[in-house]
């Protein structure tokens, strides 16, 4: 399309829809092939959480290629287009369908359609044949910024040190500071003034942290271990920098190396009476736990530059001893960690190359082939210790037995030494998979997502994968003994309709692992569905509020895990109506609400406040969709 015909082409779209189109106004034509009658068009605005238009920003449109039963197996429809001066978009001969509508902007967390907080969730936006939106706003906000120093006792700046800001969030029904997902939590070095700075945060409450990262191995163990095969078991850890001896990350101290993940080793020199000491994890401003620390407020765009975080050394001990195994050997080189008060509160979780909680457990070890360990700079306190490697299936397919570490430790003011830690093989979980569609039972789809995740309670900082056979619809996975939600993964028109770990029902409830267990994970793909609409006091349709389900068992609202399946949360449309695709079968609460009411709605005390305005509502199997009308309620 030349620019002259552009240019007609939206006078033309501006006289018929009465809309006042700037000229500079661009517009990229949607591409993919043709999904029925291409007459639609959608027209807004990119703005920010004031209201401002924002310029120059990028609008993705694409309608994805399964999103409707007309669509399926067909290419994707999509556009992208560049706002003008007054933040204004347009796409123009659409087909009908939902669309997905994303915006960025430098210096903006980006936006999708109905998206009202920057870490809340969108929607589709729905396009009849030949339809006319022009009131579409998307929604973006300006980064906030939190920078200040990090000094010593002394009051010298620290060179070269992680700091880490972790965001509130309510997880498996309890406030944490941080992320589910570990590889988006922020993290930066100090330089050579000891400043640091966040440049890229969303809104939100915030706790800032100088975590203590090192790691102690055997020297003989880094001399003589396969280089490859050493990075990789350290990998598996959370530990993903390796350096050898020599470096400023790596200290010889005796018979073994003692590495940090901070760009130079930080350790305070030893005390007058030789002891060594260290710097331990340390909050804003000085605190050694989460819930001592000042927390940090940010609205968008709002700067914090003047924080000032102390670290004071604190006395540290040597903790050495020996893994070995029910039958008196040795394990395998394994890695293990040593989790004290610095971790808790804090919400990033353990998994495969993990680095976000490494640091706050107070030390990482791996011991040698005869079993012995070492772990520096443990200050006093009480403390757990166990495997480093959550991704035990690796240990499973090199033909090795993995095992497992759980033992509780109270550090003094003295060396731990010759302490004897039994590991304990890691239990067998295995079971098989069936498929129960409208027919009848059948072979596993190819298009069915299947796989399992273990959540471990009660503070589900540790996750074990199970891994798959299509051929014989079997899995098989291995895990500390322990409490845990089983959460198979869902997809592609295939629901979880039952898991049971014998012949008792455990779908979605916590189950009691200590011995060796066979579960069967059933699926259907006959949804469920609840739909309605939505009005508001005066009788009109809603468009903007947001409608919540979750279980009426009260015991159900903490410890399940982060996206629990039972919990869900839908904005309305433009019309007022809102879907909840395949429900679980149960007993719920559901309501709809106004803006910030649904802010941390799965704090169990938001839940209780919810649910005195919510009606209830019954899913069985038996459903294949209910439908009801709600109206917004106002949460006091």
């Amino acid at each position: 399309m030349t620019p002259r015909f552009r240019s007609l082409r939206l006078a033309s779209i501006a006289a018929v829809l009465g809309l006042a189109i700037p000229a500079g106004a661009q517009v990229i034509p949607a591409s993919g092939a043709s999904q029925g009658p291409r007459t639609g068009m959608i027209v807004g605005q990119v703005v920010d959480s004031a209201g401002a238009p924002i310029p120059e920003a990028i609008v993705q449109m694409t309608l994805p290629a399964s999103a409707t039963p007309a669509t399926q197996g067909m290419p994707a429809t999509s556009g992208r287009v560049m706002t003008d001066s007054e933040g204004r978009f347009f796409f123009s001969d659409l087909p009908a369908g939902d669309y997905y509508l994303h915006a960025s902007s430098e210096g903006y967390a980006s936006g999708t359609f109905g998206q009202r907080s920057p870490d809340g969730s969108g929607q589709r936006l729905p396009l009849g044949q030949g339809e006319r939106r022009t009131d579409v706003k998307l929604r973006v906000w300006k980064y906030a910024v939190i920078a200040g120093r990090i000094v010593d006792e002394a009051g010298e700046p620290v060179v070269g040190t992680a700091v880490r800001a972790l965001i509130r969030n309510i997880v498996a029904g309890r406030a944490v500071f941080g992320t589910p997902s570990s590889f988006i939590v922020p993290s930066v070095l100090t330089d050579d003034r000891g400043m640091f700075r966040f440049a890229n945060l969303i809104p939100g409450t915030y706790v800032v942290a100088a975590p203590s990262m090192h790691t102690t191995v055997p020297v003989a163990t880094m001399s003589t271990m396969d280089a490859y095969a050493f990075r990789t078991e350290l990998f598996w850890a959370g530990v993903y920098e390796v350096t050898p001896l020599g470096q400023p990350r790596t200290q010889q101290v005796g018979d073994v190396a003692l590495m940090t993940l901070n760009s130079v080793l930080i350790p305070p020199p030893p005390s007058p009476a030789g002891r060594l000491e260290m710097y331990r994890t340390t909050f804003y401003p000085s605190a050694s736990t989460v819930s001592a620390a000042t927390p940090i407020t940010l609205a968008a765009g709002e700067d914090r530059t003047n924080l000032e975080i102390t670290l004071k050394p604190v006395p540290a001990v040597r903790i050495s001893g020996r893994l070995v195994t029910p039958d008196g050997s040795a394990p395998p080189p394994m890695t293990i960690r040593l989790v004290g008060e610095s971790a808790s509160g804090v919400g990033t979780p353990s998994q495969p190359s993990s680095t976000a909680e490494v640091g706050f457990e107070t030390a990482t070890g791996m011991s040698d082939a005869s079993g012995r360990f070492t772990l520096l700079g443990v200050p006093s306190g009480e403390y757990l210790l166990r495997e480093a490697n959550s991704f035990l299936m690796r240990v499973v397919r090199q033909g090795l037995t993995a095992y497992t570490v759980s033992q509780q430790l109270s550090v003094g003011d003295r060396d731990v030494t010759d302490l004897i830690v039994t590991v304990k093989p890691a239990l067998q979980i295995e079971g098989r998979i069936e498929f129960r569609g409208a027919a009848g039972p059948q072979p596993m789809p190819q298009a069915a997502v299947v796989g399992l995740v273990l959540f471990q309670s009660p503070f589900l900082d540790r996750r074990f994968t199970g891994e798959t056979s299509r051929e014989t619809q079997t899995f098989s996975s291995v895990a500390a003994a322990g409490q845990y939600f089983v959460r198979p993964y869902e997809g592609n028109g295939w629901y979880v309709q039952s898991v049971k770990a014998g012949d008792t029902d455990v779908t979605d409830r916590l189950v009691d692992l200590q011995t060796n267990t066979r579960l069967t994970i059933t699926y259907t793909d006959r949804a469920t569905k609840v739909s309605g609409t939505v009005k508001d006091a005066r009788g009109a349709a809603s468009s903007i509020a947001t409608v919540l389900m979750f279980p009426v068992d009260r015991t159900r609202w903490s410890g399940y895990g982060d996206s629990p399946r039972n919990f869900k949360s839908r904005l309305a449309s433009a019309s007022g109506v809102f879907t909840f695709e395949h429900v679980p079968v149960g007993e719920y609460f559901i309501v709809a609400v106004d803006g910030t009411d649904a802010d941390d709605w799965q704090d169990p005390q938001k839940l209780e406040a919810l649910a005195r305005r919510a009606m209830t509502l019954t899913v069985s199997a038996a459903d294949a969709a209910k439908t009801l009308d709600l109206v917004v309620a106002t949460i006091r």
